[in-house]
């Protein structure tokens, strides 16, 4: 993935994880933070993007 959005689906391409993107920090333009699907983790994960594929 080049570039993902806030609210973009994504799957991890390792761990095979899906989530929604939560933010994308300016500082570090090759990585994201995630909001993992059903976890009860309130703190997302920061995730590099080549790590990411489009969620369908």
């Amino acid at each position: 993935m080049n570039s993902v959005i806030q609210g973009d689906p994504v799957r991890h391409r390792t761990g095979g994880w899906t989530g929604t993107v939560a933010e994308t920090p300016s500082k570090l333009a090759n990585h994201v933070w995630v909001n993992p699907d059903g976890s009860s983790d309130p703190y997302p994960q920061m995730v590099p993007l080549e790590d990411l594929e489009a969620a369908e």
